[in-house]
């Protein structure tokens, strides 16, 4: 019985120590989103951007492949001098309009984002949620632990 205790109180440590990571890491990640989307949009400058060209990839799914398309961005500053983003996203077609609205740093205007409520928020929203079930569960085997060690 004991040696099981041992396992049980072993396992649970390494799931959560895992939960708490991954779901620590998911938060960390949508906070700095928010923050950055939201300091940009407030403090930087909004542009017209045109969708020049697609980086294609291909990923296979049991005996065929699927496309993914990320689109590359062209956009001007305020001096008229141009620049390229490329999106951290891709989907699996190409999109219907070549014109896209672009936020950017005024200090640094090669530190830009695309806008749009699915690009800006919704996504970051997203992973936020998702990061919250491991996150939880992290806490509650946490709390967990403390229990067992205060029973001892």
């Amino acid at each position: 019985m004991k040696n099981n205790s041992f396992w049980v109180s072993f396992f649970s440590l390494v799931f959560m120590l895992l939960f708490l990571g991954f779901g620590g890491k998911g938060v960390y990640y949508s906070i700095a989103k928010f923050y950055k989307h939201t300091s940009l949009v407030l403090n930087g400058v909004k542009t017209e951007g045109h969708i020049t060209s697609y980086t294609e990839s291909r990923k296979q799914e049991k005996n065929k492949y699927t496309r993914f398309y990320s689109p590359i961005i062209s956009y001007y500053d305020t001096a008229n001098r141009s620049y390229t983003l490329n999106p951290d996203y891709s989907s699996n077609s190409r999109e219907w309009s070549n014109k896209v609205t672009i936020y950017y740093d005024k200090a640094a205007p090669s530190k830009a984002i695309r806008g749009g409520l699915w690009y800006l928020w919704f996504s970051p929203f997203v992973v936020l949620c998702l990061s919250l079930i491991p996150l939880g569960l992290g806490l509650y085997l946490l709390k967990y632990n403390i229990r067992l060690m205060i029973k001892k």
